[in-house]
């Protein structure tokens, strides 16, 4: 009996071992090709954003946020409808082959400022990339859906380490490369990030074929919109709020330092240079912070805790503004903005939603990301079209930008107070120990 109570251990353990084995070869591709589409989008952001800001794009940007705004949940909406219709693996590949030949269209018509031509490119390149890395994701839940939950922390992990990696290399190339390439032709290189990255996760869809879990249907704890389901909930209320100000103080941090950049009298090499070097802190500090800082965070502060530290450093950034505006100062802003912001903030964010009750999650989810950023975004775009359109006129000459400070403080604060409200119902959470369980899934700074 013994022999076969042993005889059984080892085959367990065998198991154990091919199980292993199978998690990390299921997890690699999708590790490889979510880090080479972000390093894509460093080296497209970079060229995007040096010709914008050369000429005129800046006094177009307040109508690219406002186009952002607008076409994201209808984006978001097409690209739901496509699943459903031909299924997440063809819509994911498919959109792959779509966004790196929109690219190239890109790079043929690129040219110095704004204009419509360029700034519906601007807008397309954070809605392309937000779907792209959306479906990537979808895959590895895919891959891995036979791995109990308290499994998923590990690759969920690797997989999130691997594209703010992906973020640094491409940030490090993109500044090595900047003063050879004209910034048009990082377009291009983002554009053949995407085609290696599709070529990745094609080869992953096909040596693991989709599997559909019986019993299970497409709308499954979705609840009808209705403003009663709202009002049962408050909690749900605080949570679109928060994602309002948080949206809003977002927008104000990129166009303080967009208009610092595009009054710096640099040329495109320097401009590829500057943004080259921005994305590669972000990318380098949201590692640093996930390595170093959030596991110990996650166990001092706790999930309530822990929400608070993104708004207060932003707080503490925009008093800092006031002593010293320099194009460094606002620089670093961004990248800690960043940083914090695809480290510790966005996988604490995600669990909030489990103090929701699972029959409205879904739904609430789905205002906060596709309706609250989008009114905050929206709100914050029609401030700036506003002071470009009746007190700048065309001329940055002499212009104080001391007033968006003054109201990025405000908006920081205002998220900060409505942070400390969420408290309570996060408490239940912290407690429960989903903080820690959850696997943490930090996403590119689209």
């Amino acid at each position: 009996m013994s022999v076969d109570h042993e005889s059984t251990l080892s085959e367990g353990a065998a198991a154990d071992e091919i199980r292993f084995g199978d998690m990390w070869a299921r997890t690699v591709p999708v590790a490889f090709a979510i880090s080479i589409m972000t390093a894509g989008l460093v080296f497209t952001k970079t060229g995007r954003d040096a010709l914008f800001f050369l000429e005129d794009g800046l006094f177009d940007l307040p109508r690219a946020y406002i186009g952002i705004a607008l076409l994201s949940f209808p984006t978001a909406a097409l690209v739901l409808g496509t699943m459903r219709r031909f299924g997440p693996r063809a819509t994911r590949i498919a959109g792959i082959l779509a966004a790196a030949a929109l690219l190239v269209g890109y790079f043929l018509v690129a040219r110095p400022g704004g204009g419509a031509l360029m700034t519906a490119f601007f807008m397309a390149v954070p809605i392309t990339f937000g779907v792209l890395f959306s479906l990537s994701w979808l895959l590895a839940a895919d891959l891995l859906d036979y791995l109990p939950k308290d499994r998923l922390a590990r690759p969920y992990s690797a997989i999130g380490a691997a594209s703010i990696a992906g973020g640094i290399v491409g940030g490090f190339a993109a500044r090595a490369l900047s003063m050879q390439l004209q910034p048009k032709w990082f377009i291009l290189l983002g554009a053949l990030c995407l085609g290696i990255a599709g070529l990745a996760l094609g080869v992953a869809q096909l040596r693991y074929p989709a599997r559909m879990a019986p019993g299970t249907t497409r709308d499954e704890g979705m609840v009808r919109p209705s403003v009663r389901s709202l009002r049962a909930e408050p909690y749900a209320l605080l949570l679109i709020a928060v994602s309002v100000t948080a949206a809003l103080t977002g927008v104000l941090i990129e166009f303080q330092f967009f208009l610092a950049a595009a009054t710096s009298g640099n040329d495109g090499q320097q401009n590829a240079a500057l943004f080259a070097t921005l994305y590669t802190a972000l990318n380098v500090g949201a590692l640093l912070v996930q390595l170093l800082l959030v596991p110990v965070l996650q166990r001092r502060l706790g999930l309530a805790g822990s929400l608070l530290i993104l708004p207060g450093a932003l707080v503490g950034g925009a008093a800092a503004l006031l002593v010293n505006s320099s194009l460094l100062m606002r620089s670093g802003l961004r990248a800690a903005e960043g940083g914090l912001k695809a480290s510790i903030h966005r996988s604490n964010w995600e669990q909030a939603f489990l103090s929701l009750g699972a029959s409205s999650r879904n739904f609430v989810k789905l205002l906060v990301d596709g309706l609250g950023a989008r009114v905050g975004e929206g709100v914050a775009a029609l401030i700036l079209l506003g002071w470009l359109s009746f007190v700048v006129r065309g001329d940055l000459t002499g212009q104080s930008i001391t007033w968006v400070t003054y109201l990025l403080a405000a908006t920081a604060s205002i998220w900060l107070f409505l942070t400390t409200r969420l408290r309570r119902s996060l408490g239940s959470v912290d407690r429960a120990g989903a903080a820690t369980a959850s696997p943490a899934v930090p996403l590119p700074d689209t």
